[in-house]
């Protein structure tokens, strides 16, 4: 059974809040602070066991292993060949255009997520912890740019980010750059085999 410090080094690995990792694991907030404090001397074996399926979900890996502090903590490898990517654009005709070209890509079984705005990408980052993103930067209420400075305040660790535009230029090219996103896509220039292909490379 996992101890606290697997649970602390776990949550902060995936950069999850004591209210993300409660609500997933369907605990109080206050239960999960009294264990990672040690304030709960002997927890319920289910409570544990439902916050160790809740981090497993997420994408990490426990063993047996010590090492240093006692803990050994190593992410779960999706595989690209079974990617989440998450496509964040208010164009439904663009959406529906990477699903297709993503899910009918040779020996791969990509789960799309799909999100019409930034507010409701975010929410979807935020619920399906996607292995890629697919972001557009022109959208409305808030672009791409605007919706990257909100996670990266909550968040030190981001997937890939596949930035795409129509509104195409070398100050923008160079924004996204600074931003840290993995590619840069012009969206009038793009093709079915391009954008598979930098979706791969990211995902690498």
């Amino acid at each position: 059974m996992i101890n606290l410090e697997q649970i602390k080094a776990a949550r902060a690995m995936l950069s999850l809040s004591q209210r993300q990792l409660a609500k997933k694991a369907g605990v109080s907030i206050a239960t999960l602070n009294n264990i990672e404090r040690g304030a709960q001397v002997d927890p319920k074996i289910s409570t544990i066991r439902a916050i160790q399926q809740a981090l497993e979900s997420k994408g990490i890996v426990f063993t047996n292993q010590y090492e240093g502090m006692g803990v050994l903590l190593k992410p779960m490898k999706n595989g690209m060949s079974n990617a989440t990517i998450l496509v964040i654009d208010d164009s439904k005709e663009d959406r529906t255009l990477y699903k297709h070209w993503l899910t009918k890509s040779d020996g791969k079984k990509y789960r799309i997520i799909e999100a019409e705005d930034a507010r409701s990408g975010y929410s979807a980052f935020l619920e399906h912890r996607p292995d890629c993103i697919v972001l557009d930067f022109k959208m409305y209420g808030m672009d791409g740019f605007q919706l990257l400075a909100e996670m990266k305040k909550d968040y030190t660790r981001l997937p890939p980010i596949v930035f795409v535009t129509g509104l195409h230029n070398d100050v923008l090219m160079e924004c996204a750059e600074r931003q840290g996103v993995s590619a840069y896509i012009d969206k009038k220039n793009i093709t079915r085999e391009g954008f598979c292909e930098t979706v791969e490379r990211a995902l690498a």
